[in-house]
């Protein structure tokens, strides 16, 4: 997820429970090519060897800007590449990636092949959606499919829909039946909130496996076999939360995305919605821990140790290029 699943986010989520297979968010292949953005753009592949096996994700539009990140993406020591092929930003469709691959069939499979030649073997995931405008199941994956990445990750709606209705597991479960048949690996994606939940769809669709995207905004501990957790253990890790994000982030990123944050894990218990804004209108983390410490007091909790900054310093990012390993 974009501005959302970097080193140090990855980091906070994988000391409450921990997936099978952690993806970066993505980043352009023309970007990492270009030696005047190239810099930036590299610091977003960060990652720590904690988080193996990790898998870097890219979007483009030419197959040479692909083989040649996917060679990138190979020395850089990553355990694979994934190509998104569903994003629905207008700025990334406007590039000829994404979503917009979807109604370019042809490019996509050129895409596909020229990451595999690049990849010289590590495994190839593509995640894309079940069409642009309306359900095309049997061809847009079938496409996909004739190409055979490793992986085929299905987000079960269309471009259209992006994320505004239920998911098709129906679709899903088609999907992978078409995917079984041509020896590619299907994941499913959508609407899943608990580990629990992904076991039985796994089981019920037909899936390989299952990508939890927004499920673990406000619950990092999405992947544990114990999810639902308390208010004050809730308000404590986006307490931790905002600290890695002052240790880390602020240097890279607007603080404002950390309200994204205070509206997920603020929710849904008694005076939650005075403390929301009393959050939102903080202009710093720490305005914000501050108001949470007020609020852990008035309800006579703990208020958990603020020895979270050791956390920001052990998270290692012992894999970014070697042009920047000295300033993180």
């Amino acid at each position: 997820m974009a501005d959302v699943t970097d080193i140090v986010f990855r980091d906070f989520v994988l000391r409450h429970s921990r997936p099978d297979v952690v993806y970066t968010e993505f980043v352009a292949c023309k970007a990492l090519r270009s030696p005047k953005i190239q810099e930036p753009f590299m610091r977003l592949l960060g990652y720590s060897e904690r988080e193996r096996p990790i898998v870097a994700q890219v979007f483009g539009s030419e197959p040479a800007d692909l083989f040649a990140c996917a060679q990138q993406i190979r020395a850089w020591g990553f355990d694979g590449l994934d190509i998104n092929m569903g994003c629905p930003d207008r700025r990334v469709e406007k590039q000829g990636a994404g979503a917009s691959l979807m109604r370019d069939p042809q490019r996509a499979q050129a895409l596909i092949q020229a990451a595999k030649a690049g990849l010289e073997g590590l495994p190839l995931t593509v995640k894309t959606r079940l069409g642009y405008h309306t359900i095309e199941t049997a061809s847009w994956i079938g496409t996909v499919l004739a190409a055979q990445p490793d992986v085929l990750v299905i987000h079960g709606r269309t471009r259209q829909e992006l994320s505004e209705v239920p998911a098709h597991w129906d679709e899903i479960a088609r999907a992978a039946s078409m995917a079984r048949d041509a020896g590619v690996l299907c994941v499913g994606n959508g609407d899943i909130q608990s580990r629990e939940q992904g076991e039985e769809y796994a089981q019920r669709f037909g899936v390989d496996g299952i990508m939890i995207g927004r499920g673990v905004l406000g619950n990092p501990w999405v992947f544990a076999a114990r999810t639902k957790r308390s208010e004050p253990e809730k308000l404590a890790a986006l307490a931790q939360l905002i600290t890695q994000f002052s240790g880390f982030w602020k240097a890279a990123k607007n603080a404002g995305l950390l309200k994204k944050h205070f509206k997920v894990y603020v929710d849904g218990f008694p005076g939650s919605t005075t403390l929301r804004r009393e959050l939102m209108a903080t202009r710093n983390s720490t305005e914000a821990l501050e108001t949470l410490s007020r609020y852990f007091d008035r309800n006579g909790w703990i208020f958990p140790a603020m020895v979270y900054e050791q956390i920001v310093l052990s998270t290692g990012c012992s894999r970014l290029p070697d042009s920047l390993t000295e300033r993180v």
